[in-house]
């Protein structure tokens, strides 16, 4: 009972959360801003998703993904087609910048490093990270890592909260997750950290025996849907992440891939 309370004050307070982003003006229009503007009148909405579990992945001849839900909702929402494109995460900005894709829905947590170039929409999700051990690891806690060598993928904001966070840790940068769990298993990292959305698919289909991920919520830290800067669209996008909190479609969504986890208390301080 105490959970499901939870997990609605969340949804109450992410309702709050997208009312108050409403009422920041966008950016200026960019170069690439006019561009994605010139076709927000198409009737489909490129979507670009890190082929993942539980982002996007196939599961018994269908589609699946919290982010693909989400985001088949919102153009659902929007009246246009969702058109969905799997790559790898590292893909995805080229592919917006470039306007292969009108949209990311990936998990993407938003940085102000980011919001230097792109729009974020209002935020759908938390970011929860989380650190992944071999088995009979004597990393027990977070407080365990200090003195560890801690594998991040290059270039994820993982990395650069970590370095940011920790100052007793020796990061060690691998080029995708598959590099860093095979660091371990050469014993050249003690754990990888990660975004906690991923620690099941990764325990999953690692070659080595992984404990259960030590996962926690990052403060402050909002994931939303990133779109060009300047595209029109983006005002569209937060109206229907609205609707759908109100007509219960987000807590549906979220409840049905992240049970146990209730959003983080940055909704619930923000929302109020």
């Amino acid at each position: 009972m105490n959970q499901i309370k939870l997990v609605v004050a969340g949804a109450v307070a992410l309702l709050g959360t997208i009312a108050f982003s409403g009422h920041f003006s966008d950016p200026a229009p960019s170069a690439s801003g006019q561009a994605s503007a010139a076709v927000s009148s198409s009737n489909t909405l490129r979507i670009g998703v890190d082929s993942t579990e539980p982002v996007y992945f196939e599961s018994g001849g269908a589609t699946k993904g919290f982010d693909y839900e989400m985001a088949h909702s919102v153009a659902e929402g929007m009246g246009v087609e969702p058109e969905f494109v799997a790559m790898d995460f590292n893909e995805l900005f080229p592919a917006l910048r470039a306007g292969e894709i009108d949209m990311i829905g990936a998990q993407v947590t938003s940085t102000s490093e980011l919001e230097r170039e792109f729009d974020f929409s209002a935020p759908y999700f938390s970011t929860y990270v989380a650190f992944l051990t071999p088995e009979g690891s004597t990393i027990r806690t977070r407080g365990d890592v200090n003195g560890k060598r801690i594998a991040v993928v290059d270039g994820s904001v993982q990395g650069s909260y970590l370095e940011e966070k920790y100052h007793d840790v020796e990061i060690v940068r691998a080029p995708d997750v598959g590099a860093a769990i095979e660091l371990i298993g050469r014993g050249e990292a003690d754990a990888l950290f990660h975004g906690a959305p991923y620690a099941q698919s990764i325990i999953k289909s690692a070659p080595i025996a992984l404990e259960e991920p030590i996962v926690y919520p990052v403060k402050d830290a909002p994931i939303g849907f990133v779109i060009r800067s300047g595209d029109q669209r983006k005002e569209e996008i937060d109206e229907v992440l609205k609707d759908m909190v109100l007509d219960g479609e987000w807590l549906r969504i979220k409840t049905s891939y992240f049970e146990a986890d209730p959003l983080s208390d940055v909704f619930r301080d923000k929302g109020s």
